[in-house]
């Protein structure tokens, strides 16, 4: 990426670009009529690429991921996380996994934290309408378990602004510190933050929320650091807005109108990353009223 071009401006040139929905091989489980996927989460792994997503099938969400040597055939998917027992938190089921990954564009790498790769999830006990937000961890990538302290963070001790449930997570690690973008809703949605030095902590940000919207914004921020600021991307309602920011803390939008595609609708949950000269997002919409997750490279 030419390093006078501004993220913003790759983006918005994807405009021109038709995006492809990502074909997905079978899923685990015979899907039901209600049946659609969410969330995508993209990294590259011992040379091959995993999509990471949540997937409905009537009854509850689930995570699952596929592999790729290439970024448009996937196969070989697997349940990588599931509802969780009765008396646990996500009774009803887990979805919007985010793999902790190194902090640059160009680097969709998972990142290794005490010897262990690290997933935060949404979960919702069977009990509650609210949500609350979890961990997973692995030693081999392969085996997945819940992290003894979930779940993480809750509704408990937050502020009305965050009172009806705590969605969709955005795990990052800087400066020793665990940062945990969130969004959480009451009236409507808003961006916040809690940060930890051991996972079993969280503190609550003293600026939350971090970022809110006219309108309602919808699924998981994405956030991601290029040209030495960082940046998040979120859905609004009607397309994909971006916020700027130095310190990951006080956040700017974009003057920019949101990103839309024609002929997609509750476009959310972006995942972006920079490979082989090319940039690569990654997004759920609904098209023909099926949800599905689209990709655009440019």
């Amino acid at each position: 990426m030419a390093a006078e071009t501004t993220l913003p401006q790759w983006l918005w040139r994807s405009r021109q670009v038709v995006p492809k929905p990502v074909a997905l091989p079978s899923q685990p489980a015979e899907p039901s009529a209600h049946f659609f996927v969410d969330f995508p989460c993209v990294v590259r792994y011992e040379g091959a690429w995993w999509l990471f997503y949540t997937v409905a099938d009537g009854q509850h969400q689930r995570i699952v991921a596929a592999v790729s040597d290439d970024l448009h055939t996937w196969q070989h998917p697997k349940v990588v996380l599931d509802k969780g027992a009765k008396d646990q938190f996500d009774a009803a089921g887990v979805a919007a996994a985010w793999v902790l990954r190194h902090n640059d564009l160009d680097e969709p790498l998972p990142k290794l934290r005490r010897g262990m790769f690290w997933l935060a999830y949404r979960g919702h006990a069977a009990d509650s309408v609210t949500s609350a937000i979890g961990l997973a961890f692995s030693s081999d990538w392969n085996r997945w378990q819940r992290f003894d302290g979930n779940p993480i963070l809750t509704v408990h001790g937050g502020e009305p602004w965050e009172q009806a449930g705590l969605q969709d997570p955005c795990l990052l690690e800087r400066d020793h510190l665990f940062w945990l973008f969130y969004v959480g809703r009451n009236d409507r949605a808003a961006v916040g933050l809690a940060l930890s030095t051991d996972f079993l902590v969280w503190s609550r940000d003293l600026e939350n929320p971090l970022l809110r919207s006219e309108t309602d914004l919808i699924g998981r921020p994405f956030c991601v650091r290029y040209q030495r600021r960082w940046w998040i991307l979120v859905g609004d309602g009607e397309g994909l807005r971006a916020a700027s920011s130095d310190d990951l803390r006080h956040w700017r939008w974009l003057d920019e109108p949101p990103l839309t595609f024609e002929g997609l609708t509750r476009i959310a949950n972006p995942y972006l990353f920079w490979y082989d000269g090319k940039l690569w997002l990654f997004f759920s919409a609904e098209q023909d009223g099926r949800r599905q997750i689209f990709c655009v490279a440019l």
